[in-house]
């Protein structure tokens, strides 16, 4: 007897409740990239149209050129129901012409270019604007004076040349002693009565030589420039400009002095025993302070000089015309030995 075989029935399929279940609508990249369309490119608009005023033409032609592609990337993702655009003649969207299906990839990365290239043109704007307004600033401080026309070029100023002495105060070699003291003190009576107050430069020539010290005490109260001075028999003439009668009276005594044993020294080797005697006697003389000062250039009013003149201890006081003085004068001092 066999047995009956169990068929085994089919299962009845379970409902797929999780297909049944509405899955929550989330929005796509598309969407996403609207709202950002919708927010970032009226803004963007309104700037550019905010700096229009202050772009170059090259500027205005890019910001319009990026209008008219966002919309027509617009208009293409919605159809073709959006406005003609009135400036290319109708013309269908520009994703429609090229084949572009809206909401692809390629919809979303020529949208994602255009904002980049409006990005691009906001900060280039921004960017010339700020370099404008830095080079107005650096050509208006650094810009030379124009010259006016017809004007001759600026010449470089020659350098300063030493002045050479154009007028001389003292006697001349071969002038009489006698009408040199009287030409001299009437020159300066004249001048004082003239105008007592006005300031000259004077050698003043003394009757002695005298010592730095003895200097000082005479020419104290009074504005000394120069000095003259002599040291050994038959010395040669020094001179030395002096602003501290007694600091540069020493150290012009003491570079004199130096100068003296230099030559004696030279002197010695050659032989002339005469010249080397002279010049370490002069040298000996000098660093002891001798009186070897015998006439200064002074500056005070005419009627000082005159009382200066008056001094027993003074020669002659030979004044400069007015307005006259170092370095435009050149000073000679009467020698006490010449008479």
């Amino acid at each position: 007897m066999t047995e009956p075989v169990a068929v085994e029935k089919p299962s009845a399929p379970i409902p797929d409740v999780a297909a049944a279940v509405p899955a929550q609508a989330q929005p796509s990249p598309l969407d996403r990239l609207d709202r950002l369309d919708d927010a970032v490119l009226p803004a963007v608009f309104r700037v550019l149209d905010a700096a229009r005023s202050r772009l170059a033409d090259t500027a205005d032609r890019e910001a319009v050129r990026a209008r008219r592609v966002a919309e027509r990337a617009r208009r293409g993702r919605a159809g073709g129901d959006g406005p003609v655009d009135t400036e290319t003649g109708g013309s269908p969207a520009l994703l429609d012409v090229v084949g572009v299906a809206p909401g692809g990839v390629v919809d979303r990365g020529a949208r994602v270019l255009v904002l980049g290239l409006v990005a691009l043109i906001v900060v280039s704007a921004a960017a010339a604007m700020l370099q404008s307004v830095d080079r107005d600033r650096s050509s208006n401080a650094t810009a030379p004076v124009a010259a006016p026309t017809g004007s001759p070029p600026a010449a470089t100023p020659p350098a300063a040349q030493p002045v050479t002495p154009t007028v001389t105060i003292g006697p001349g070699a071969r002038d009489s002693v006698t009408e040199y003291l009287g030409a001299s003190r009437q020159n300066l009576e004249s001048l004082t009565a003239a105008a007592p107050a006005a300031d000259l430069y004077a050698v003043a020539s003394l009757t002695g030589p005298v010592t730095p010290d003895q200097l000082l005490d005479l020419f104290g109260s009074y504005r000394a420039v120069q000095v003259f001075f002599t040291a050994g028999a038959g010395g040669q003439v020094e001179q030395a400009t002096v602003r501290d009668p007694v600091a540069d009276v020493h150290a012009a005594f003491a570079s004199a002095a130096a100068q003296a044993q230099a030559r004696a020294a030279t002197e010695a080797r050659a032989g002339d025993v005469g010249a080397d005697s002279r010049d370490r006697q002069a040298a000996a003389q000098l660093r002891a302070g001798c009186a070897c000062l015998f006439a200064a250039v002074v500056r005070a009013p005419s009627g000082r000089l005159s009382q200066l003149a008056a001094d027993p201890r003074v020669r002659v006081v030979d004044p400069a015309p007015p307005g006259a003085g170092p370095p435009s004068v050149r000073f000679l001092p009467l020698s006490p030995d010449r008479g």
